[in-house]
């Protein structure tokens, strides 16, 4: 039933069409200034006068996400440097006897005692 040349043919048409070097062969991207930063931070190019006109898609496809996997990387380190940071003021802040609920207070007793100077007079409450 089946034409073995016939599957074969359409086997490599459809295999030929996906193949790794033909795919990096296609250089049809042009890339802008900051994809060819890209292009050199990723170790693919020593400069940007080294990169080429076009570069092919996949190639673009792998730079752009190693500088993705950097950059959340990087902002991965930066919060946990950042969360150092505050976990180190709030402790000195609890030495020196600082907390929040002292502030909340001292703000409240200067709002009370500022607000009968700006000439408007509180709503009594009803209860």
């Amino acid at each position: 039933m089946f034409n073995k040349s016939a599957l074969i043919g359409s086997l490599l048409r459809r295999s030929f069409g996906t193949t790794n070097p033909l795919r990096q062969a296609i250089k049809n991207h042009q890339p802008n200034e900051m994809e060819k930063r890209f292009l050199v931070w990723s170790g693919k190019y020593k400069s940007q006068a080294e990169v080429p006109a076009f570069v092919s898609q996949d190639e673009m496809e792998r730079v752009r996400n190693k500088m993705r996997i950097r950059l959340a990387n990087i902002m991965i380190a930066l919060t946990v440097i950042g969360c150092g940071i505050m976990v180190y003021s709030g402790k000195q802040a609890a030495k020196r006897g600082e907390s929040v609920s002292k502030m909340n207070l001292e703000w409240h007793k200067q709002f009370n005692e500022l607000k009968p100077e700006g000439g408007a007079a509180a709503p009594a409450s009803t209860k």
